[in-house]
């Protein structure tokens, strides 16, 4: 295992966990009543987002130069979905679709 593939792998994890405390939060009931306000969803959404951008880096950096393993590839099977849900959670944002 080299290094890459646990960044790869680690990120995946961890950005894919921030992703499920987004969700929680946000369907968590009414907005007065949630623990994460605002502020904070933002900011663990930006977090998530770059962890994710750089395991995709990581990730697809292995896969394309021929050193990718079981984990690189799984990885970023995992960080393409992830990465393409946030993508289209700005676009939706940003063009009101």
């Amino acid at each position: 295992m080299t290094e890459s593939s646990w960044i790869s792998f680690f990120s995946a994890v961890t950005s894919w966990l921030l992703a499920v405390f987004l969700v929680v939060q946000l369907l968590s009931g009414p907005f007065d009543g949630r623990s994460c306000q605002t502020a904070c969803v933002n900011t663990v959404f930006w977090i998530s987002f770059t962890i994710a951008g750089l395991g995709l880096i990581f990730s697809a950096g292995a896969v394309f130069s021929g050193q990718a393993g079981r984990l690189h590839s799984l990885s970023l099977l995992a960080l393409l979905g992830l990465f393409g849900i946030y993508l289209t959670t700005m676009l939706i944002g940003t063009f009101g679709i």
